[in-house]
């Protein structure tokens, strides 16, 4: 017989009844300061630390290694008060199946329980919408089952129960947290007889349901912040901000080896430049001074009659 209460989610919820069997009333939790008089408790590191609902649905799925001695367990969520010991509930529930578990007395089909989670925000809509996809192209005559409670589970721990079992903490990892929206799903896939009780989910003469146990209702809802798609979009943005910014310091490199070109270009102009008016006025100087030289002067009539003798030969050549 056992329990998981994780996260301080609520108080825990003594079972008188314990008192009446031998059957020991096992509560795994991960508060180091939770005490009962009824339970045993038992300390357990969460799955997930930072989501503690699936982490509960671990140990209310697949168990835990205190669990192997037994070859029979009854599960019960924390606000389930029982009124029977659990012997008479395995005795009862297992007599002809290796697992029993109350029918949904207020649900009709699967499909429907889809609707109330996305409704009562108790899970991110796109992931049940995923989900409900996926079953009704795979599974159609599963979703429109009569659904189960899981508020109490009989199991005997054999192979073909604990494969079942797997799957279904399987399917709740990767699809909704709410568990029964995969459980006709697991069982179904399982191929082994579930016996399927009929019972008021709220009162019957073996339990009371819910009892009031200070319950955070908060912390079973929905945050309505899709973290994995987030996180996700972030950490692509962050990949495009650091190839922009290697782009960016590319293009700042080579903007500088422009500049760097651009500048020694000018520098060689202007040297040029300069180098270019230093000769002309050299050589203007040096035009001026011969022009004024009196060598110069003094050979003007020789000049004179080599000119005249070049405009004659050209004239005859004309003719």
């Amino acid at each position: 017989m056992y329990t998981a209460l994780l996260g301080g989610y609520e108080e825990l919820l003594e079972q008188p009844v314990a008192k009446r069997t031998d059957i020991p009333f096992i509560c795994f939790t991960d508060d180091p300061d939770l005490r009962s008089e009824t339970w045993r408790i038992v300390l357990v590191e969460p799955m997930l630390p930072l989501d503690l609902v699936r982490s509960q649905r671990d140990f209310k799925i697949r168990g835990h290694q205190a669990l192997e001695p037994f070859t029979e367990t009854l599960y019960i969520d924390n606000s389930v008060l029982l009124k029977v010991p659990p012997e008479e509930i395995l005795d009862e529930w297992l007599r002809d199946a290796d697992y029993a578990v109350s029918l949904h007395s207020y649900r009709e089909r699967v499909i429907d329980e889809f609707d109330e989670v996305v409704a009562l925000n108790y899970d991110d809509a796109a992931r049940v919408q995923e989900q409900l996809l996926h079953y009704a192209d795979l599974y159609p005559e599963l979703i429109h089952q009569h659904p189960y409670w899981n508020g109490m589970i009989a199991r005997r721990m054999t192979p073909q129960v604990q494969s079942a079992m797997m799957r279904w903490f399987d399917h709740v990892l990767r699809y909704s947290r709410r568990d029964q929206l995969s459980a006709n799903v697991a069982l179904g896939l399982s191929g082994m007889r579930v016996n399927a009780v009929e019972l008021d989910n709220f009162a019957s003469e073996l339990h009371a349901w819910p009892v009031q146990v200070a319950r955070k209702i908060h912390l079973g809802k929905n945050n309505r912040r899709n973290a994995g798609p987030i996180l996700a979009e972030v950490a692509r943005l962050k990949r495009e901000v650091s190839a922009l910014s290697s782009e960016l310091e590319a293009s700042a490199e080579a903007r500088e080896s422009l500049a760097d070109v651009q500048r020694e270009l000018a520098e060689t102009r202007e040297a040029a430049a300069r180098d270019r008016a230093r000769i002309e006025g050299e050589l203007r100087a040096q035009l001026q001074d011969v022009l004024t030289s009196t060598s110069w002067k003094a050979s003007a009539p020789i000049r004179w009659v080599a000119d005249s003798a070049r405009r004659v030969r050209a004239g005859r050549s004309a003719h």
